[in-house]
């Protein structure tokens, strides 16, 4: 089923589906320094990067600007201490670190749904079925 199937179309276009490709340009490419333009992604992928690239020992750098709030496209750079680790090499570890962390939210998210509902610690018995009655 697709998405105009299920949700109907936006005579508008207010609202589009994220099925747009995305498409990656090199704008500058060096030992100590990456720039490319994203087209079709915004901060949902970009943020995450760029916080996992800050976290990466050599990286000096790393920011993201989303060209038009309307428009899928942002420019990325990442500027690093070349004696550490080339910036091309920052990306890469960037990328293996979220997607194990992605891996590993996944597998928590199926084992809690195996598990089922079950009361938070922080809630006394009392508070759990007063909440729960309410739904």
């Amino acid at each position: 089923m697709s998405y105009i199937d299920y949700y109907g179309a936006d005579p508008l276009a207010f609202w589009k589906p994220r099925t747009k490709e995305m498409n990656i340009k090199i704008l500058r490419c060096s030992e100590d320094c990456l720039e490319f333009e994203v087209d079709g992604e915004t901060h949902t992928l970009l943020n995450p990067l760029r916080m996992e690239l800050m976290e990466i020992d050599g990286v000096i750098f790393a920011a993201y600007k989303i060209i038009h709030p309307l428009v899928d496209k942002a420019r990325f750079i990442v500027r690093t201490d070349p004696t550490k680790i080339s910036a091309i090499d920052a990306l890469r570890k960037a990328k293996e670190n979220l997607k194990k962390k992605i891996l590993n939210l996944i597998d928590g998210m199926l084992s809690a749904a195996r598990r089922g509902e079950q009361k938070p610690d922080f809630l006394s018995e009392e508070e759990y079925r007063r909440i729960k009655a309410r739904f």
